[in-house]
């Protein structure tokens, strides 16, 4: 039977005010004052039980006095930590809770989501409507929405948790977006990204030496071996690149000048794209509202900012450098000769 995450919090929540109040009472009263003042019922065997989780978990300074058996904190400054104590910080609680709730379905949510409702007790009413956040009628006035995904199989998950945190190499079969058939890779895993409603594994591809990225939901006959690498200073992803335009980067730096107007230059003025970036009004080609900006940025993003640039049709257009202006041009014509 699945444990109760919200009773036992009530209970941690119960048991931290009682012994911070200094009364040194011992375990039969404490027990006694759970169910007349907070209609919590325990038994000794449970109430021993948090008592241990107390001090391993949260590193609660729990002693029991040497003449009358009493329980006290050892640091009188020490309170169970809590998630929110305010209306304002329940919101954000709520916010949180949502967001948690599009990345269901892997190891790492279930094990936040109990840490999540263990804390998430507001000061003063303990109740199940301030813990079982996602209940209340009010979440549904801000959402996260995102794109479909396909369901990973419960046992990739557990491979790759387990292989992530022994640093052990894997191997699968995988089709990359540029290829026809499947091939075995051998892959260091280094990280897990959540980009655009897709998980993405990212690792060396131990063969060719190099850092890619794999789709979960392509993994197939994933295998977990016995060879133990040393993860490298420089494996997260955020090291490689900002990212602005999700994972997918190459090696290759480039410095990028993009034309944009109407609702595209003013969607991009409130956001960073990459590193060095200037916005200036384009003189030469205002648009035909004159509200027309030259974005400036430099990203190893360059099949990113291709489909960016592109999704944003007669509004932009790339000035520099050539890779952006001769894929956009190529686009172009095939658009051109589709019309004729």
């Amino acid at each position: 039977m699945a444990v109760d995450f919200s009773e036992k919090a009530k209970r941690y929540q119960a048991i931290d005010e009682i012994i911070a109040s200094g009364r040194n009472l011992k375990w039969n009263q404490i027990i006694s004052e759970l169910k007349d003042e907070y209609d919590i019922k325990t038994s000794r065997t449970s109430f021993f039980r948090d008592i241990e989780e107390l001090q391993e978990k949260y590193a609660a300074p729990i002693d029991t006095d040497f003449e009358t058996n009493g329980y006290f904190y050892t640091d009188p400054r020490y309170r169970l930590p809590r998630l929110y104590t305010d209306e304002n910080a329940a919101k954000a609680a709520r916010l949180i809770k949502t967001l948690m709730d599009m990345v269901k379905g892997n190891p790492m949510y279930k094990e936040a989501q109990e840490v999540f409702e263990s804390l998430s007790i507001e000061n003063h009413d303990i109740t199940l409507e301030n813990i079982k956040i996602n209940k209340k009628p009010d979440n549904d006035r801000i959402i996260f929405v995102g794109s479909p995904n396909t369901k990973i199989p419960a046992e990739t998950w557990r491979i790759i948790d387990k292989a992530l945190q022994g640093n052990r190499v894997i191997t699968f079969d995988y089709i990359s977006n540029g290829e026809k058939e499947s091939k075995n890779r051998r892959v260091q895993p280094w990280q897990l990204i959540f980009d655009d409603g897709n998980w993405n594994l990212h690792g060396l591809d131990v063969i060719k030496n190099g850092r890619r990225r794999y789709s979960l939901e392509k993994i197939q006959n994933l295998k977990m071996t016995n060879e133990i690498f040393q993860l490298p200073k420089d494996y997260d992803f955020r090291n490689m690149t900002r990212g602005s335009f999700g994972c997918m980067c190459d090696d290759n730096y480039l410095d990028y000048k993009i034309h944009l107007h109407g609702y595209a230059a003013r969607y991009a003025q409130t956001k960073i794209w990459g590193d060095n970036q200037t916005i200036v009004p384009d003189t030469k080609n205002p648009g035909p509202d004159g509200d027309g900006i030259i974005l400036s940025f430099r990203t190893n993003q360059l099949i990113c900012v291709q489909r960016w640039v592109w999704k944003w049709a007669d509004e932009a257009w790339p000035i520099e450098p050539g890779e952006l202006v001769n894929d956009w041009k190529i686009k172009l014509n095939k658009v051109n000769q589709l019309n004729k």
